[in-house]
């Protein structure tokens, strides 16, 4: 399994991105200031995930939990319940949901 953590917004510096992932103890991420793969996937927000099966079939996309400005204690983790489904040989009880965020910028 692997996993990508890609910042997408064109007004984050590098310096920025990787300060936020030091502080997150994120070990890698990868630089899409160009949106190039957010707009393959069509992502809209961050965070906004996507789970892949082994044969590269989009199995997941959307939110990670149902974490929202007015809703501020998880009760459901579909990013977790999408990944354990897969390694369990099955496919996601869910298979998208609306992710919720900060929009991605993607001029300046």
């Amino acid at each position: 399994m692997k996993l990508l953590s890609i910042a997408a917004n064109r007004n984050e510096s590098v310096q920025m991105v990787a300060e936020v992932a030091k502080a997150r103890r994120i070990s890698k991420v990868l630089i899409d200031a160009h949106q190039v793969v957010a707009d393959k996937f069509e992502a809209m927000t961050t965070p906004h995930v996507f789970v892949l099966d082994r044969a590269g079939i989009l199995r997941y996309r959307g939110a990670v939990d149902d974490v929202t400005f007015r809703h501020r204690e998880a009760s459901q983790f579909f990013l977790r319940d999408a990944v354990e489904a897969l390694l369990q040989g099955r496919n996601p009880e869910l298979s998208e949901t609306p992710a919720y965020g900060c929009t991605i910028v993607r001029e300046i």
